[in-house]
């Protein structure tokens, strides 16, 4: 199974692998459509691009929160790693109380709902931020597109179970929402503090470890690119400068580590 079992202080935390590495050097450079391919092949170097889908669980004031919900059935092959990891451990999907939602890209969301439509995590209730939410039903109401349509109807069908948040507020004991906007207009991480320990899960800030030195260098996804590499370079500060402990979603599981100025740049050093 793949599965990381930690602790920040009282609350109990397992990082779950959705999927390992899908991901080449092909598709990597594609992500970053704006940057020379000699220059992604002389940042990879001899390493192999990250590809993991790091999902978070918590055990917080007795209840179980879910970070996102990867591709569930919905994925490419070697995906749903997160349900599998769940059963595991003894946790079935209608055992979630909370999930939150970073952000609406596809591999963060496609598992809310199974084949047939139905809500995998039934007695769940959903947060999101209230900027995310909005931007993505004005996106989709105003497309014609097919799935974007499909998507419209699943979330207003969802609707009534979502709560909608701004960063500063605590969703749980000890667990309080971080903005990270920029890759989406209302990505959102969340602080994790207790006894004294604290982490953050910083979603998709970057999606490759070479963003750490290369900090301009901007997503094909990232839909407000500029925006991304502001908040990218305020918030890798802010872990550095207070040696807060990082969770990075797609990075190399379990995608924990510290991080360190470096030049211009920042270090990152995987734990666990």
């Amino acid at each position: 199974m793949s599965a990381h079992p930690f602790s920040i202080g009282e609350l109990d935390c397992v990082v779950l692998q959705e999927g390992g590495s899908f991901i080449d050097r092909d598709s990597v450079a594609a992500l970053f459509p704006d940057v020379a391919r000699a220059d992604i092949e002389a940042a990879l170097g001899d390493g192999e691009p990250s590809g993991s889908l790091n999902l978070l669980l918590i055990h917080s004031g007795g209840g179980r929160i879910l970070v996102d919900v990867g591709f569930g059935e919905a994925g490419p092959p070697g995906m749903g790693g997160a349900l599998r990891g769940l059963d595991e451990l003894g946790i079935a999907p209608g055992d979630i109380d909370i999930i939150f939602i970073t952000h609406f890209h596809a591999d963060h969301i496609a598992g809310l709902c199974d084949k047939a439509g139905a809500p995998v995590y039934a007695n769940a209730r959903y947060i999101t931020t209230q900027a995310e939410w909005e931007a993505w039903m004005t996106t989709w109401e105003a497309s014609s597109a097919a799935e974007d349509q499909a998507l419209l109807a699943q979330f207003r069908s969802l609707e009534d179970h979502f709560t909608l948040v701004s960063p500063g507020d605590e969703i749980a004991p000890g667990v309080s929402v971080v903005d990270l906007a920029g890759h989406t207009p209302g990505q959102a991480g969340l602080l994790l503090e207790s006894a004294g320990q604290r982490l953050l899960l910083m979603v998709d800030l970057l999606l490759q470890a070479f963003q750490f030195t290369h900090l301009d260098w901007h997503l094909v996804f990232d839909m407000d690119g500029a925006a991304a590499a502001e908040t990218r370079k305020r918030v890798l500060a802010e872990c550095a400068d207070e040696q807060l402990l990082t969770l990075f979603y797609h990075l190399g599981f379990p995608g924990l580590g510290t991080i360190a100025r470096d030049g211009e740049g920042f270090a990152f050093t995987p734990v666990g």
